[in-house]
């Protein structure tokens, strides 16, 4: 069979620079592609699986990172308990007494007062279904305590310790029994008493001495919240009381003569037999002893009644006339609510912004819905340069004690409200309709405010993280402090001017303001301080960040009293933390039994005594229920006493011995004249020394006097001299009047 075969063909071998490169899909060089592709849903499942597994090692790493972070912090000493008071494991809350000798125990059944550097109960004041869940303390006499509480139905009641016994004073809200023996309530307002609505206070509070009290009042029914200020006959208290325990002094003393008389006589009769498994004659008990003196106090009077002020809201008038006619005087500058603006009219501007900005309506911030109930804040003052002249009593300004001066006035902000009001309380107001007599308004809701011991000194708190600080005493401005932007400062506290540098004026020998540390919480956990002195920076120190877990939250920032170098600090975990006032560094932590847990942390039962030396702690069993009751009541939880003066990491701070600064400083014209005879009388020592300085650069000066004037002789040698030859007339010079043209003929 034939075969063709072509001529002149060569075969050449392919190059190996002409090879293809590997593809990177290629199975021989990715091995998990030698399986081939999941197909659905397969595939998804696969993908969520590997999804969840990155997200779950994420979360593994971030937790082993922080477990590192904590090892590696220095951990604060901790201390243990002393003491447990057992007996009173069911308190709902407890307060400290002004000087520090008592604590005052709320109760499921009433009050009781300890002492607190021995824990023993003073006194008891029991009354059946009454649990106290607040208590305040107010010093009003020497040893003498005003008790204000509030109990879990919303009653507040007033009583007085002195003596070492209770005396109830009065029910504010009180129910007076009726026919059928049915309780009905004493209403503030005669128009709820017709109805029959219990009324709720939520709130009540006294002035520093206990010459006014302000409560709260709210009605469920109709959502109605009001302020009712009381003047309290503190004096006329006092004196009542004092007549009544010289009485029972005087009885008691009675009552030990007749003792020992009989027992003398006894002594002398032949002792009866008595068998020996028979118990001893009890001894009589006389249980209306404490019935015998019960004193009647003076009533409480009522100063204003105070109702939240009226929402922004047009006028209702129908006409501009009556509108007009509507509109007050405007005594008062500053609410907002004097305008003839007509409801239609506001409603026609928002449809034409709404209009206008149709594109951007949606990114505006919503408003926060406010509850139905307000809540109300006020601080007792005494008189000072912003209240209005004749509103003030002279016998009431000039005090040696500024801490014992009456209140003159009371500033009052309701949530959510844009401006602080201020109230005299010596007017004489009908129908207690009570218009303010200040109006401070701002562009920013208030949500904190304090003011000093004194009340000198008033720092005003808002949503948008400022902070306004006024000197009420000089009546001025101090200055305004931007803490944080969009952070809401939660709490102000004044700390004790004495740890503050108080630095002199540059030109007076006296001072004539006073330096103090205002402490600022936010709502985001941060701790800040700044210094209120005149002519330094307001510029914020932070001691404490922004927390990152909720559980690091301060439910409760408190000054010791006493050693205002200190703070005690409740975290939303249940740790409680003593720091440093000016650092924020946490010194120790008093823990619990590991059997025991804090007592609600968001709110904690916590009081110091003796001026520092003495912390109380309540905490419930873990293994308590609820359910136990009878004599298990007391196995609910104890109140710890920690003796903090024997924390060795608080030595340094307990040894300090700090003197009293006052934060009002009234410098008067021979106080003034004193302190510049003393400072020239201090330089006198330095006047020779001065005047042979003086006499010595007084030569120098002199040669340089004589220096500059021959310079000016020569000067005035050498100026050359100018001829007007070519000048016919010697009135047309320049410079002179005839060549003007007004002046030539």
């Amino acid at each position: 069979m034939p075969v063709y075969i072509r001529k002149n063909v060569n075969f050449t071998p392919p190059s190996i620079d002409k090879f293809p490169l590997e593809d990177d899909e290629d199975y021989i060089t990715d091995p998990d592609q030698l399986v081939d592709r999941l197909p659905q849903p397969y595939r998804m499942i696969d993908k969520v699986l590997k999804l969840w597994y990155d997200e779950v090692w994420e979360i593994i790493e971030k937790r082993e990172n922080e477990r590192l972070e904590e090892s590696r912090k220095i951990r604060p000493p901790q201390y243990e308990c002393s003491t447990q008071m057992k007996s009173h494991g069911r308190a709902c809350c407890v307060c400290d007494s002004v000087d520090g000798r008592y604590i005052f125990i709320g109760l499921p059944r009433g009050l009781a007062a300890v002492d607190v550097l021995t824990q023993e109960k003073m006194a008891t004041w029991e009354e059946d279904s009454v649990d106290i869940h607040y208590i305040k303390a107010y010093l009003i006499g020497v040893q003498v305590y005003l008790i204000v509480t509030i109990d879990d139905m919303g009653f507040a009641r007033l009583l007085i310790f002195g003596g070492d016994k209770f005396y109830f004073v009065k029910i504010l809200n009180e129910f007076q029994r009726g026919r059928g023996g049915v309780h009905r309530p004493i209403f503030s307002n005669p128009a709820h008493a017709e109805g029959g609505t219990k009324l709720n206070i939520s709130k009540c509070e006294a002035s520093r001495n206990g010459d006014y009290l302000g409560a709260v009042y709210e009605n469920p029914e109709t959502a109605e919240v009001w302020l009712e200020v009381y003047k309290l006959p503190r004096d006329a208290w006092l004196h009542e009381l004092e007549s009544v325990l010289a009485q029972t002094k005087k009885e008691e003393k009675t009552e030990e003569d007749q003792t020992t008389e009989t027992a003398a006589t006894t002594d002398q009769d032949a002792p009866t037999p008595q068998n020996e498994g028979d118990p001893p004659p009890a001894a009589p008990q006389d249980d209306s002893h404490g019935e015998k003196h019960v004193p009647k106090l003076s009533p409480t009077s009522v100063v204003m009644k105070l109702k939240p002020p009226p929402s922004m809201s047009g006028n209702t008038s129908s006409s501009v006339y009556s509108a007009c006619q509507k509109v007050d005087t405007g005594e008062v500058i500053g609410t907002g609510v004097n305008h003839i603006l007509t409801p239609s009219h506001k409603e026609m501007r928002k449809e034409v912004f709404a209009h206008l900005h149709d594109n951007l309506i949606d990114y505006l911030p919503k408003e926060d819905e406010l509850e139905s109930l307000e809540d109300v804040n006020f601080h007792f003052m005494t008189a000072g340069r912003l209240v209005p002249i004749g509103l003030e009593q002279q016998s009431q300004i000039e005090t040696d004690d500024e801490l014992k001066r009456l209140p003159t006035t009371i500033a009052v902000w309701w949530k959510g409200s844009t401006h602080v009001m201020q109230y005299s309380l010596l007017k004489q107001h009908k129908d207690f309709e009570v218009k303010p007599d200040l109006v401070w308004p701002y562009t920013s809701p208030v949500t904190a405010s304090a003011v000093s011991d004194d009340t000198s000194l008033l720092a005003v708190g808002f949503e948008n993280g400022n902070l306004v600080l006024w000197d009420r005493y000089l009546g001025i401005q101090r200055g305004v402090v931007n803490i944080l932007d969009r952070v809401k400062i939660a709490q102000l506290t004044f700390l004790d001017p004495s740890i503050c540098p108080q630095n002199l004026d540059d030109y007076q020998p006296y001072r004539t303001k006073a330096s103090a540390y205002l402490l600022i919480l936010c709502d985001n956990g941060a701790l800040y301080v700044t210094m209120t002195g005149p002519g330094l920076e307001l510029d914020p120190i932070c001691i404490s960040p922004q927390v990152e877990k909720e559980n690091d939250i301060f439910t409760m920032v408190q000054p010791v009293p006493g050693i205002q170098d200190l703070l005690i600090t409740v975290l939303k975990s249940g740790k409680v933390q003593i720091r440093d006032s000016l650092q924020g560094t946490v010194l120790c932590e008093p823990i619990l039994p590991k059997s025991h847990e804090l007592m609600a942390p968001w709110d904690p039962v916590v009081a110091v005594g003796a001026m520092g030396q003495i912390l109380f702690l309540k905490g419930n069993n873990k293994d308590y229920g609820e359910d136990e009751g009878g004599d298990q009541a007391e196995c609910a939880g104890a109140l710890f006493v920690y003796q903090i003066r024997s924390f060795p990491s608080l030595d340094s701070y307990m040894s300090r011995k700090r003197d009293k600064v006052n934060q009002t400083v009234h410098a008067k014209i021979e106080n003034r004249i004193e302190a510049l005879m003393k400072e020239r009388i201090a330089q006198q020592g330095l006047r020779k020394s001065r005047m042979q300085e003086r006499w010595g650069n007084l030569k120098e000066e002199i040669w340089s006097i004589l220096q500059y004037r021959d310079h000016a002789e020569k000067k005035a040698d050498n100026r050359p001299e100018v001829h007007y030859k070519h000048v016919r007339n010697f009135s047309q010079t320049p410079g002179s009047m005839g060549w003007s043209p007004f002046f030539q003929k």
